[in-house]
């Protein structure tokens, strides 16, 4: 329990303010990703059609924020350390970290993820 509201506060943290005083959805699903690892989701969506999400990286609990996407879905956590990337389209997904810097390649995490 302590976990979901660790990640609620932490998703709503990268939620502008006008939308965390909307109505807000919450999704919380279980990808399973190559090799059978579990990764933990909890989608925010609010009445503006702002969004956010929150998932657990390393033990480690990933604040992000909805960004534009060509297709499907795409949220980006927010550090000066790096960035962790969420794209998803339908039931599948794949989780991507940059480190700092322009010149820094983008290394997937975890692909083939599935929530079906």
């Amino acid at each position: 329990m302590n976990i979901l509201r660790a990640i609620a506060c932490g998703a709503l943290l990268t939620v502008p303010a006008t939308a965390a005083l909307a109505e807000i959805d919450i999704l919380s699903v279980t990808f399973t990703c190559e090799n059978n690892v579990p990764v933990p989701v909890s989608y925010f969506n609010a009445s503006d059609g702002s969004g956010a999400a929150a998932l657990i990286v390393d033990n480690s609990l990933v604040a992000m924020r909805q960004v534009p996407s060509g297709s499907g879905i795409r949220y980006e956590s927010v550090g000066s350390d790096g960035t962790y990337i969420l794209r998803s389209k339908g039931w599948n997904a794949t989780i991507s970290y940059q480190a700092a810097g322009s010149a820094a390649n983008e290394q997937v995490i975890y692909q083939e993820c599935t929530s079906r």
